[in-house]
């Protein structure tokens, strides 16, 4: 007897039809764009989180820098050192500030639109000494005896500069990014006293009957460019450069004998 299954005919394979694999095929090009742009998004959001640390660490970088070394204005130990050898009267000559100093004074200026110019005095004992202050000058060095320091910083090439002769010509670059740099200086104007009550300009000090010795405070303004400005995503009505200011107390001038920092 013939087994009735072998007669039965093979039964017809259905497969997906052209339409089906189009849908399919659209709905994971749908899925991949979304999955790009995601990863778009998120690799600009890390490299923008980035480039603001990056802002972030020049400008604490440069704060400090400065700070540490304007603070020490006028500084010399007289249990060491006296006033006429740590901090004589010099000529305005090599001087990047193109003004004389007198003696004892540890503030100088000037004014510039591309960016001022401060010049600090200030003399350390030496680390060999007896007694060792260990004050840095603006380059992060010390010395083994004693030695008078002319800091000096300025801009150039979109950089923060410092020397330590008094010059711009023997600089090195400590922070870059630094579009400009604005100074003013705080400056008592009624006698006998210490307290701030105007800033002037490096030409205004300068040219006032009040002088460099009236000088309390500095403060500094510097210019950076925003790392976002221009980038795609970002407002175009943001501002192209980023602000930092402090305030700097001259530690002669406001009651706190230097240290060590």
């Amino acid at each position: 007897m013939r087994n009735p299954k072998s007669s039965r005919l093979p039964q017809r394979q259905r497969g997906y039809t052209l339409v089906e694999i189009l849908v399919a095929l659209f709905i994971g090009i749908f899925l991949l764009v979304g999955l790009f742009t995601i990863l778009q998004n998120t690799r600009r959001t890390s490299s923008n989180q980035t480039a603001l640390t990056q802002l972030q660490d020049e400008q604490r970088m440069a704060m400090s820098l400065l700070t540490d070394v304007i603070q020490n204005a006028g500084y010399f130990d007289p249990n060491t050192i006296t006033s006429a050898v740590a901090l004589p009267a010099l000529a305005a000559t090599g001087l990047a500030t193109a003004s004389a100093l007198t003696a004892s004074q540890g503030l100088s200026g000037s004014d510039a639109a591309a960016g001022d110019m401060i010049l600090v005095r200030y003399a350390t004992n030496g680390t060999g000494s007896a007694a060792p202050d260990g004050i840095e000058n603006c380059n992060g060095g010390t010395n083994a005896t004693a030695l008078t320091y002319i800091n000096t910083f300025y801009i150039s090439s979109n950089s923060l500069y410092c020397s330590t002769d008094g010059t711009n010509t023997t600089g090195i670059p400590l922070v870059a990014g630094v579009e400009n740099m604005q100074i003013y200086y705080g400056v008592s104007t009624t006698a006998a006293t210490n307290n701030v009550d105007t800033y002037m300009t490096a030409t205004q000090v300068q040219g006032s009957t009040l002088g460099w010795a009236a000088v309390t405070s500095v403060r500094v303004t510097l210019t950076f460019l925003n790392p976002l400005w221009g980038q795609a995503g970002y407002s175009a009505t943001a501002n192209q450069y980023v602000y930092f200011t402090r305030v700097i107390p001259i530690q002669g001038r406001t009651g706190v004998i230097a240290t060590a920092l």
